[in-house]
């Protein structure tokens, strides 16, 4: 089943398989042979509960307070039996949530479990990150140049994630932003692994420029296995960045059109080709018809002046204004294939310029929505 991963040791096999049948109840159980089973359990899991009996020898409890000082999300439980007062405060202080008597209560042991892990869970929604979708009606258009260089402008202001989701065998960002990405969040689904935070971290590559780069999928069958998760690996990555950066490029898929509707911010890219126009229109228009989603705030990529429109032809011909325009960029395309970001790499260039606008733009907008859900608290400025 999905939901949180809880690693059970414990020696009474009784004990045992009465606790893992309540706790299935709301987690995906994993038995560890050992204690030592056990740890590495949770490095690989990155388990959102570890319950196991009491270590008698001192270094494996010395293990036992390194790995919740490794893994502070994960609420650690030992199983034991009368512990004198002191036993437990040592335990305590080690980074232990709670003992739980044995023999095993299994309806009291799950209540105390499903407690610590709904107190982790309850991270108010208005707390997480803002997922910008970048989508477009037409491959061309720039979504990825665009992803990339937000992610970067973002990057220093609470943290961003870029996220590759362009259709198969498509995603460009790895080479775009010359990186070696490890594994996708399809590999972690075929793995049994949890679509947890800590565990999508691992299969995110750092990029010199502050932020880091996930790819959902890559061979031509992920995206019907990422489908079903689509809102928790959202949920993930908010919990990770302050500022997630999705590159849709053009929405073909379902698991790319669920990405778009889950978004908080959708910038429709296009350029002042007819082409390009028409099919950002026709998009919009999908979108629209579709269930939910935000209305796209729309990007103009590219302008130059001997484009056969005017930005306000152009505007006029989709019904909408645009919210940014991006000059045209004569190095831009040399310094991708160099594997360069425009913003590092030429700050003061128009078009880097007019893409940190568009992020001081994204980030007052989260700002924004912060301090609508704090209320009051979140009004007052602390410099």
């Amino acid at each position: 089943m999905t939901g949180p991963s809880i690693v059970l040791y414990h020696r009474d096999a009784a004990g045992r398989d009465a606790l893992a049948r309540a706790l299935g109840e709301f987690g995906r159980v994993e038995h560890a042979e050992s204690f030592p089973h056990a740890v590495e359990l949770l490095a690989l899991s990155a388990a959102a509960c570890v319950l196991v009996d009491l270590p008698e020898d001192r270094r494996a409890r010395a293990a036992l307070a390194q790995a919740a000082a490794a893994y502070p999300h994960t609420k650690l439980f030992v199983l034991a039996g009368d512990l004198p007062f002191d036993a437990v405060r040592e335990l305590v202080r080690a980074g232990v949530c709670d003992v739980l008597r044995v023999p095993i209560d299994a309806p009291a042991c799950a209540a105390s479990v499903r407690e610590a892990l709904a107190e982790a869970a309850a991270v108010p929604d208005r707390l997480r990150g803002m997922s910008v979708a970048v989508t477009s009606g037409k491959g061309g258009a720039g979504c990825t140049a665009l992803a990339l260089n937000l992610g970067a402008a973002l990057a220093s202001q609470g943290g961003a994630l870029v996220v590759d989701a362009d259709a198969p065998p498509f995603g460009t960002l790895a080479v775009a932003g010359d990186l070696e990405i490890g594994g996708t969040v399809a590999d972690v689904l075929r793995q049994r692994l949890p679509i947890d935070p800590r565990v999508l971290r691992q299969s995110a590559a750092p990029h010199p420029a502050g932020f880091t780069v996930l790819s959902l999928w890559a061979l031509p069958d992920d995206p019907s296995e990422v489908e079903g998760m689509v809102a928790a690996v959202v949920d993930a990555c908010t919990a990770i960045a302050a500022f997630v950066v999705v590159d849709v490029g053009r929405p073909v898929l379902a698991a790319q059109r669920l990405l778009v509707r889950r978004a908080s911010l959708v910038l429709g890219v296009t350029t002042l080709e007819l082409a390009a126009l028409r099919s950002l229109r026709a998009l919009i228009d999908a979108l629209a018809d579709g269930a939910g989603g935000p209305t796209p705030t729309l990007v103009l990529n590219r302008t130059d002046r001997e484009a056969s429109y005017t930005t306000e032809q152009a505007a006029a011909a989709i019904g909408r204004p645009f919210a940014a325009v991006l000059p045209h960029a004569a190095a831009l395309r040399g310094r991708a294939d160099r594997g360069e970001l425009a913003v590092a790499a030429d700050p003061e260039d128009p078009w880097s310029a007019s893409v940190r606008r568009l992020a001081q733009t994204i980030v007052a907008r989260r700002r924004d929505a912060v301090r609508s859900a704090l209320g009051d608290a979140g009004a007052r400025d602390d410099g």
